[in-house]
């Protein structure tokens, strides 16, 4: 057996090991039929605005967006029916007549005005995805926004989840946030905490009204938990399975299961500053050609997600693709860290006697990064570089990697979110990204994203973005490893559900119990 497959197998036994002790089987007790129960990995924060927890007012449709994307992530109608350019910095968005928040108040330019005005000022990842100069009125339903240079990527960015509109209700007479009040079909009932937050159906909706009249997200953070209590009938939806329960449940006929790529990429974000050996360009690119992608999804996630040889997913046609993806090639490799000074004595790399070391930070709440962090590990140690792995809270892994005490953070982002290409490699790789943490900094990058989110679709942008990716393969301030497939199962009665791909998205509208 080799170290990966040992190392893999110790692992997974772990896992299991300690779920079997933190959970056990309990009473099956069935829903009630006009509610869905759904199992949640993160707790639903209704009274928090953070952008993790005001995604969760668009992933269950408290709130609307102007924009929206389709099941091929096109942008479609929301709150707006139509946009248009008026000018290279100016657009004119529609909005759609006749509909009213939760409160009962009327949706209208100035509403919406209001709302994106309070996003900008509370979350300041909103100003740079959104780019805005001003806004105002130039009809009852029409709202004017102007960009601060030519801005062809706002569409796209208004379906973001963090720019889902608020009523003023949603906010004290200080401008803080209180709760969410949208337009959306289902609207805010009760939050209990750490138990499950609830929302019941909006009658005043204005497109099609859900079939169910409540839905209930119960926080339910153990992974093998979420599905017992599937299996024992507490709740009648579940998503992010462990691999080893998506083998299982597809067996039984009591349960459906569903699967789909949808936009997200598990991968290692390098600290190319000076506290790591990865500042190195050669170290990065080696360790891009020693890491079987392959091996990692048959050998972590029993075939569940697709190797990422690719920053942007393949299933994704608008998304640009660099001209030479990674792949696997120790030659390479071993060239490469020659050049950087390496030798490799009894199978392990050194210079000047000190073996190369990796330390790979990661956090274990979501489902495949333990995994996944392990396997990357199990990979480099095979191939002769030593590695010291740290699983944390998300917050820990951050707090470290914030001031470069890392080597290699295994994260996951989705970078087709919006159906653009800016949101992603603009938020975390430009140089002055706030979220840039990899201490990166290409010129010619920044260039390239910052001349992209100004132009159309066409010849111009596709060669642009082409070119930003290919820097970011070329320069390699991280490995790509996984392209997530989302996993899913609910009990045999619930129909109608479909994954969609934006990954923040459920649309429980259209599901009902037979």
């Amino acid at each position: 057996m080799t170290i990966f497959r040992k190392t893999l197998c110790t692992f997974a036994f772990a896992t299991l090991a300690i779920g079997a002790i933190a959970t056990a089987p309990q009473k099956a007790a069935a829903t009630e039929q006009d509610t869905l129960v759904v199992g949640t990995m993160w707790e639903a924060l209704p009274l928090a605005m953070q952008p993790r927890r005001s995604r969760f007012f668009n992933e269950s449709e408290i709130l609307d967006t102007l924009v929206k994307l389709d099941y091929d992530l096109n942008t479609i109608p929301g709150l707006a029916t139509s946009w248009e350019r008026v000018s290279p910095t100016v657009w004119h968005f529609n909005l759609r007549e006749n509909v009213v928040f939760h409160d009962g108040t009327k949706l209208d330019a100035e509403a919406v005005k209001f709302s994106l005005e309070r996003v900008i000022a509370l979350l300041p990842y909103a100003a740079d995805l959104l780019n805005i100069k001003q806004m105002s009125v130039a009809e009852p339903l029409v709202l004017e926004i102007e960009t601060n240079e030519p801005f062809a990527a706002l569409p796209n960015q208004l379906t973001d989840a963090i720019t889902g509109i608020y009523a003023k209700a949603s906010f004290n007479d200080a401008g803080e946030f209180v709760k969410p009040v949208g337009t959306g079909p289902w609207k805010f009932e009760e939050y209990r905490k750490q138990d499950r937050t609830i929302v019941t159906r909006f009658d005043g909706y204005w497109g099609e009204k859900p079939a169910l009249s409540k839905v209930e997200y119960r926080f339910i953070p153990d992974h093998n938990s979420r599905t017992l209590a599937l299996e024992a009938g507490e709740v009648d939806f579940i998503d992010n399975m462990l691999p080893s329960d998506v083998a299982r449940l597809s067996r039984d006929e009591n349960f459906k299961v569903y699967s789909k790529p949808i936009a997200g990429l598990y991968y290692g974000a390098f600290n190319a500053g000076d506290k790591s050996p990865l500042s190195d360009v050669r170290i990065r690119q080696a360790v891009n050609a020693l890491v079987d992608r392959d091996l990692i999804v048959k050998g972590a996630l029993d075939g569940i997600g697709e190797p990422a040889w690719d920053f942007f997913g393949p299933q994704f046609d608008w998304a640009p693709k660099a001209d030479a993806p990674f792949k696997l090639d120790t030659g390479l490799a071993t060239s490469l860290l020659n050049d950087a000074g390496y030798e490799q004595n009894d199978g392990k790399w050194e210079k000047d006697g000190a073996p190369l070391t990796l330390r790979i930070l990661s956090y274990s709440s979501r489902t495949e990064m333990p995994a996944i962090t392990e396997a990357l590990a199990a990979l480099l140690n095979q191939n002769g570089i030593a590695t010291d792995v740290q699983m944390y809270t998300w917050e820990g892994m951050l707090d470290l990697v914030k001031r470069g005490e890392y080597d290699i953070s295994v994260v996951f982002w989705t970078p087709e979110m919006t159906g653009h290409p800016d949101l992603h490699l603009k938020s975390q790789f430009h140089s002055k990204a706030g979220l840039n943490y990899q201490f990166w900094n290409n010129a010619d990058f920044d260039e390239a994203v910052d001349t992209g989110r100004t132009l159309s679709p066409g010849a111009e942008k596709d060669e642009t973005y082409r070119r930003a990716v290919n820097i970011l393969h070329d320069d390699a301030p991280i490995i790509p490893l996984v392209h997530k497939v989302s996993v899913g199962a609910s009990a045999k009665d619930v129909e109608g559900y479909r994954i969609h791909p934006s990954g923040f998205f459920y649309d429980f509208k259209s599901v009902s119990k037979d």
